[in-house]
């Protein structure tokens, strides 16, 4: 059994993956309300942009 070095504590250890630590409800509403903080482009200029950079314009700019 592992103890904790601060509290010597007998309560095992969990550490969590960050591919399942990231799915749990209090990021998932983090990042939700991230976007406000960060003014960011919506959904629609995002995927209005990502069109665009499979376009031959963009092919021949960069």
């Amino acid at each position: 059994m592992t103890t904790t070095p601060e509290t010597n504590s007998h309560i095992p250890l969990k550490v969590l993956d960050h591919t399942e630590l990231f799915k749990d409800e209090v990021y998932t509403k983090q990042f939700e309300t991230k976007r406000e903080f960060e003014n960011g482009a919506d959904d629609a200029e995002v995927n209005r942009v990502l069109e665009w950079t499979r376009t031959w314009e963009y092919r021949e700019k960069n």
